[in-house]
């Protein structure tokens, strides 16, 4: 019902931006064509999708900063200046663009839990000039060894398809806490394995609107385990049996938020479902998910946002399992320390600007991070092996408040640089979480 109703506030927005009262002085004109000028190496039969019009839609003088805002959001340019040139019938819409760098080949290092990892990955955001996604990235740390690739085309061949493909495979540690539920400052590990796995997928999807897009993932993995044991070393047995991971994925995005270096405002909603395809899974479970954002500019400069998502599974195995703790929801915690199978999560996070020189932007940030996750819906045929405190009903709150710092780039698309630190209101500890690379902003 939420995402129904930002979805009609958002068409009635367009409608009204579009085909609003008559102003004498501001006619409106019918779009015939589109333009590229400027130092960008964008193709023309991209422009209309970044700028959120069609040939065909009608335009007035003060729907320039419109559409000038649509295409800083892509976060490709660093400068963009929109104008209109008579053409017979109408207006030509023309777009002089400066790029921003959109490619990047470059080392990475994550600090968290005290695990250190290295990394070498190359991004493209805007491949062939065609606003398509290409990522290259390996890394060997004290945790993880993995490599993944993954190609997006969001606009193919200036239709509405989108088109995914992914390539993914890692060995990683999987460190079980024991987390008793009646001491919220532990942090003894129950078991550690090693989780492999080898696998890839690929997305159709379909643009409904420039903020609503619908996508169907097909995917394929093997997943096996070995290795298990306790702090001490003495064997224990695997967390799971070893099997095909074979899944539909549906997922649906509303994303009407817009962006401008470094500073975002708007909704998003994001629903998806999931399950096992019988017949070619050995692990048969199923899960869904709601996540919804706002941001809001506050003081012209200032960005405060708001953060929640509720997830909830049927028979997961460990390797699909909720997780909290780490960089993604509660950061005063251990990385991945409680698992689950029903998950909800609140953020609060306020942004402020720090320190700008030339093409660098400094902000600091302030957040309150809380999680809840339980065991609701365990695996009942013996395929998942839980520790004793992972009983049906065990549950976990969990909180923390924190600052940190985050470096924007302006002329480059991939921001580098981020730095949270965090303090567990429960766990009376203090997190520190440190990337350089990929980081979300």
């Amino acid at each position: 019902m939420v995402a129904f109703l930002i979805a009609l506030a958002a068409t009635r927005v367009h409608a009204d931006a579009l085909h609003g009262a008559i102003d004498p002085a501001d006619p409106p004109r019918k779009v015939v064509g589109f333009a590229l000028k400027g130092k960008t190496k964008l193709k023309l039969r991209v422009l209309p999708y970044l700028a959120h019009l069609e040939v065909g839609d009608y335009v007035r003088e003060r729907d320039r900063p419109k559409i000038k805002r649509a295409l800083i959001s892509w976060d490709l340019f660093a400068t963009a200046e929109v104008t209109y040139e008579e053409s017979p019938g109408g207006v030509v819409v023309v777009a002089t663009l400066k790029d921003r760098h959109s490619w990047l080949i470059a080392p990475t290092f994550y600090l968290q839990s005290g695990k250190r990892s290295l990394g070498v990955g190359y991004v493209d955001s805007n491949f062939r000039g065609l606003n398509q996604k290409a990522v290259m990235y390996g890394q060997i740390g004290e945790r993880d060894n993995l490599v993944f690739g993954t190609f997006l085309d969001d606009n193919v061949k200036g239709t509405d398809l989108i088109i995914r493909t992914d390539f993914y495979a890692y060995s990683k540690l999987i460190d079980e806490y024991v987390n008793p539920e009646d001491d919220a400052t532990s942090t003894e590990i129950g078991r550690t394995a090693r989780h492999n796995y080898v696998g890839g997928g690929f997305l159709l999807g379909w643009n409904c609107e420039w903020w609503c897009k619908i996508h169907l993932r097909q995917r394929l993995a093997y997943v096996y385990f070995n290795d298990a044991q306790a702090p001490d070393g003495s064997p224990l047995p695997n967390p799971s049996t070893d099997g095909w991971d074979v899944t539909s994925q549906l997922w649906l995005n509303f994303d009407l938020r817009q962006q401008a270096f470094g500073v975002r405002w708007g909704p998003y909603i994001q629903l998806m479902g999931e399950t096992t395809i019988p017949g070619l899974d050995d692990y048969d479970y199923s899960s869904a998910l709601l996540r919804a954002y706002y941001s809001w500019i506050l003081f012209r400069t200032h960005q405060f946002e708001l953060r929640t998502n509720f997830q909830v599974g049927r028979h997961l195995p460990i390797h699909e399992e909720l997780v909290t703790g780490g960089v993604t929801d509660i950061r005063g915690y251990a990385l991945d320390q409680f698992r689950g199978d029903a998950r909800m999560m609140f953020r609060a996070e306020y942004s402020v600007p720090l320190v700008q020189f030339k093409g660098l932007r400094f902000r600091g940030i302030g957040f309150y991070d809380r999680a809840y996750i339980g065991f609701h819906s365990r695996n009942p045929d013996g395929r998942r092996d839980y520790l004793p405190t992972q009983s049906d009903g065990a549950s976990w709150t969990r909180s923390n408040v924190g600052v940190g710092l985050r470096l924007y780039v302006g002329w480059i698309v991939v921001p580098v640089l981020g730095l949270d630190v965090a303090y567990g209101l429960e766990s009376k500890a203090t997190q520190l979480v440190f990337e350089v690379g990929f980081t979300d902003f």
